[in-house]
């Protein structure tokens, strides 16, 4: 676990101020938790899961980004550099919300662990999940299949 974050720091670091400092052709997907209607940006490679919405001063209501893992694992985020507060909620390979975690902006002293094997993180604005009454088990719906790229 430590290996990983180290990991993800550094990748993060190392490719946060390129990623910002020049144009990035960024994919979307629609998709819906309970009635709610959803614009993600998706996050399926291992440069763009480590840098995720960090740097960003903004997000839409309805707007957030989902990562996508190779498979169904133990998974592990922190808030480094990301200045917005927000919500994550990982799902399984089943498309369905495990838990749900308020995570506080630009520390990295907090990590938020899954504590089952999930294959998907969303990251929302942080109370998203309670405004909008999304319950645990809830089905994450995609217009289309995504997949992660490693």
């Amino acid at each position: 676990m430590k290996y990983l974050l180290l990991l993800i720091s550094i990748v993060g670091s190392s490719y946060c101020h390129s990623a910002f400092s020049s144009p990035v052709t960024s994919e979307f997907v629609f998709g819906s938790i309970g009635k709610k209607t959803l614009r993600l940006e998706v996050a399926d490679s291992p440069i763009k899961r480590a840098v995720g919405l960090m740097q960003r001063t903004n997000l839409g209501e309805d707007e957030g980004m989902i990562f996508v893992f190779p498979k169904a694992d133990f998974l592990s985020f922190w808030m480094k550099s990301t200045l917005i507060p927000l919500s994550l909620g990982y799902f399984g390979e089943d498309l369905k919300l495990i838990e749900i975690y308020d995570m506080k902006p630009n520390q990295t002293k907090e990590v938020y662990n899954s504590t089952r094997p999930a294959k998907y993180a969303v990251e929302l604005n942080q109370g998203w999940f309670r405004k909008n009454k999304i319950d645990l088990d809830s089905p994450l719906t995609l217009e289309k299949k995504i997949s992660a790229l490693d």
